[in-house]
Parts: C-alpha cells; structure tokens; sequence
C-alpha cells in the first residue's frame, strides 16, 4: 500500500518504521507545531494531523487495521468538542496577576493552597552539606546545624513548615554547595536546585 498522502508521510516516517522512530517523529513534530511556539494559521490543523496518525500508527493494532487494503475510506475520529462542567459544579477561583508577589504565589498559587509551605519536601544531601551554616541563619525553624556532629549531613531539616516557602527557598540559594533540595510533594519536580 502507498501511503503518499496518509498518516506515514504526516510524520515523516516509513511504512517499515518501528515503534521508537515513530514516537521520535510525533514528539519532533509535535513541539514544532504546537500552538504555543507556533502561531502560523496551519500549525492547529497540522497538530490535529500529526495526533490522528501518532493516533494510529502508536497503537499496534490499530496500525495494522490501517496498513491493510479495506482501511481506504475509513478516518480516524474527530476528537469531541470542549464541554464546559456542569453549572451545579464549583467555579474555579480567579487569580489577580497583579497581586501575586512572591515566588511560591508565582508558581503555585496562594489561591488554591492555603498551606503551601506543607507541599514541599526538603532534603539536605549528606555528601554535599558542609556545615557552612547560612541555611539555619537564614531559616532558624526550618534547618539547624550541628557543628560538633563528625558525620555529614551536619544541617538536618528540624521542620519543613517552619518557614514560608520563600525564607525555605533562600536559605537553599545561599548554601555555596546546593546541598538542599527541595522536592514538590504533588508533581515530583526538583524545585531547588
């Protein structure tokens, strides 16, 4: 079957490329023309293309259905339209961007956290910390040193709510060996460093 039109020639790919050569193809195409770095008037029908074939061709069966002769006139499905929540939901609360201030209000939102210092998870890494003491300096609650102790870590995290996220994220800036880390409970990402 020639394909010269079809989902291989949207990615880019043969008809005898494998799994891995596929996924690289979506994903190279995929940020290409993806609306937020491409503001090109075809970039949202091309998006719509190269998910329909990724659609297909990623899913074993499926591409065999469609690598066989009968599959001529059949489309992938359009994908349904954006419904808004029921009105008997909870609206979702607005934020003022001009009010936010600080960086934990940047990146998580004070709005929808009341807590957020509870959020984080820190780390003191024993290999790197070497007691220079500008954390518990600067977040007396949160960390403190004991410089008599022969073993690294030498700063232990007493509390992680001893401190806003801001004075926790500082304190993790001036410690010349990045030997903090702090980790998002929710997400898993290294927020610092």
């Amino acid at each position: 079957m020639t394909d010269s039109k079809g989902y291989y020639a949207v990615l880019g790919v043969s008809e005898r490329a494998g799994p891995q050569e596929i996924k690289k193809a979506y994903r190279r195409l995929a940020r290409k023309y993806h609306p937020d770095k491409n503001s090109s008037n075809t970039a949202e029908e091309m998006i719509k293309k190269i998910n329909a074939a990724y659609e297909v061709l990623s899913d074993p069966s499926k591409r065999d259905q469609y690598d066989s002769p009968s599959f001529e006139n059949v489309q992938a499905p359009e994908p349904e339209p954006y419904s808004p929540p029921p009105s008997n939901a909870a609206p979702e609360p607005e934020v003022d961007r001009q009010k936010v201030e600080t960086v934990s209000d940047y990146y998580f939102g004070s709005t929808y956290i009341e807590t957020p210092k509870s959020r984080f998870h820190i780390i003191v890494e024993p290999s790197l910390c070497m007691a220079f003491g500008s954390c518990e300096t600067l977040a007396p609650k949160v960390f403190v040193v004991e410089k008599n102790k022969r073993l690294n870590p030498k700063a232990i995290v007493e509390s992680e709510t001893g401190a806003d996220f801001d004075t926790i994220y500082s304190a993790a800036q001036t410690c010349p060996t990045k030997a903090i880390k702090i980790i998002d409970r929710f997400t898993g990402e290294q927020i610092f460093p």
